[in-house]
């Protein structure tokens, strides 16, 4: 049976500032004109002018443009003066309007909600995830076995399933060299792993890896038939773009599903995604528990002003920029986010982070402009390094926080795999010398998985904002807004995460 793709809708959701104040206004019946004026001075208490603007309430009560006053002024007297009927005007609204109306309105398909969604998939498919340990400073007493003495060290572990892939190495030089090879051990699960012997001796690292993912895929078939319900596999399209060393890599969809128009972006295959955020889970050397996103991204937004750029164009007969809108140009719909998507996928990710993580962490330009080498350098370190922090020091600055850093645990980068020219092949080259390193690989999962093999342990800092037990809760309970500012939230939080420096073992 093919596997059926399904997108797992979360139950966070940003509530709209609008709505909870014109709840709070007191003001339970009026005019159009009383509320028009009502609403126009909830700006003052936090409420967007873009959310009042996309809610559409203002024209429900009457008050349009005057330039599309104007316009269907003009359509009126074009129809009279040719003898047609007046274009069919609205139904007026009654004197009087209750704030109950005015609420349904604004709950029935609001324009500016937002809807978290994620891949998914019912099959169990659990992850293993090798770490690579670092040879020990002192090697352990020799032991012999068929013969030779040889020395046995712990060269990758699995956490989650305890698979451990262990180096022997010869202790004494033979004929042909100093003898080695690779084994596999299970210290604990060993009955549910072992359908397969598990005392095999392999030539290579890579072997004895693929052989323990074997042992897994074998075990979560055999639980999938009998009905276990675990673990289940991501139908993520870019894990391969994320930092080694992560956890439960998931890439997050934030929608806009009640606007009129559709947009399809190049990454997913849903309409109307604002932004998106790939994020792993990973432990800081402190000991904290880090929602880390990997990449934050706006298909939407960045298609959109990239072509309102295009299409502004000076005349050359006016000293003046002017706009011009090229029809033969397909721009994308337009969306409330534009000048906000970032500030919304910041707020979902501390809804997502505020159950069960220490806080939320990003990557730095450098680890950006080395994973897409075809993507411009400088933008990278300016979103990363300086517009990032900046929104989420923003965000923090509503609880009197403040942004720190913290360490967490990755490999070194000094291999990247290439695909070659004119073939379905994979190639691993050393970053610095450009060299080769093995042989050609037939899919991009074999040439990742072979390059993370020939890396090395070592720290890197990010960028961290810490959540404390006051902030999770007031977040638990109040809630994010879609739009607007935060406001300033009465809780006390203890210093930022200091700094510490990036250690790095020389290859």
């Amino acid at each position: 049976m093919p596997e059926q793709k399904q997108y797992e809708i979360s139950p966070l959701k940003l509530w709209s500032p609008l709505q909870r104040q014109l709840a709070a206004c007191g003001l339970i019946k009026g005019s159009p004109q009383q509320w028009i004026g009502t609403i126009r001075n909830l700006q003052k208490k936090g409420v967007s002018a873009v959310e009042i603007e996309w809610s559409d309430v203002m024209r429900m009560l009457g008050d349009v443009p005057e330039s599309e006053r104007v316009f269907h002024e003009l359509v009126a007297l074009a129809a009279s003066l040719s003898g047609e009927s007046p274009p069919t005007l609205a139904e007026p609204l009654p004197s009087v309007v209750h704030v109950s109306d005015l609420l349904a309105f604004l709950e029935t398909e609001s324009p500016c909600e937002l809807v978290l969604q994620r891949h998914v998939s019912n099959e169990y498919v659990p992850q293993v995830r090798y770490e690579k340990q670092q040879r020990p400073a002192k090697l352990p007493p020799a032991v012999v076995v068929h013969g030779r003495r040889e020395v046995k060290l712990l060269h990758y572990r699995d956490r989650t399933f305890g698979i451990c892939i262990l180096l022997h190495l010869e202790v004494d030089t033979g004929l042909f060299g100093r003898h080695r090879y690779w084994s596999l051990s299970v210290p604990r699960g060993e009955r549910k792993l072992a359908t397969h012997p598990v005392g095999r001796q392999f030539a290579s690292s890579q072997e004895a890896l693929a052989y323990g993912r074997a042992l897994v895929g074998c075990m979560a078939r055999r639980l999938s038939q009998e009905g276990f319900v675990g673990q289940t596999k991501a139908l993520n399209h870019f894990m391969r773009y994320s930092l080694p060393g992560g956890d439960s890599y998931t890439e997050w969809l934030i929608t806009a599903p009640n606007l009129s128009g559709k947009y399809w972006g190049e990454h997913f295959d849903l309409p109307n995604i604002v932004a998106h955020v790939r994020t792993s889970e990973r432990n800081s050397l402190e000991g904290s528990r880090l929602l880390v996103m990997e990449e934050i991204q706006s298909d939407w937004n960045q298609a959109l002003r990239a072509a309102k750029q295009e299409l502004q164009l000076l005349r050359p007969d006016e000293g003046e920029g002017v706009i011009e809108w090229d029809d033969d140009v397909d721009l994308p719909p337009d969306n409330p986010y534009l000048n906000h998507w970032l500030d919304a996928a910041l707020r979902m990710m501390l809804l997502a982070a505020h159950r069960g993580f220490s806080g939320i962490s990003w990557l730095p330009g450098k680890l950006h402009a080395e994973r897409f080498p075809w993507a411009k350098a400088e933008g990278l370190a300016t979103f990363y390094d300086r517009i990032v922090p900046s929104a989420i020091e923003k965000l923090a600055k509503s609880w009197g926080a403040q942004v720190g850093t913290a360490e967490i645990s990755t490999l070194s980068r000094c291999y990247r795999v290439q695909k070659v020219q004119n073939r379905s092949a994979w190639r691993v080259l050393n970053r610095r010398t450009g060299m080769a390193a093995g042989g050609e690989f037939d899919t991009i999962d074999a040439a990742d998985n072979f390059c993370q093999s020939l890396e090395f342990p070592v720290l890197e800092i990010v960028g961290a904002l810490h959540l404390t037990h006051a902030m999770r809760a007031d977040i638990l309970t109040t809630g994010l807004p879609c739009l607007g500012a935060i406001g300033k939230r009465a809780v006390a939080v203890p210093p930022a995460l200091t700094s510490h420096s990036v250690q790095c073992v020389s290859s």
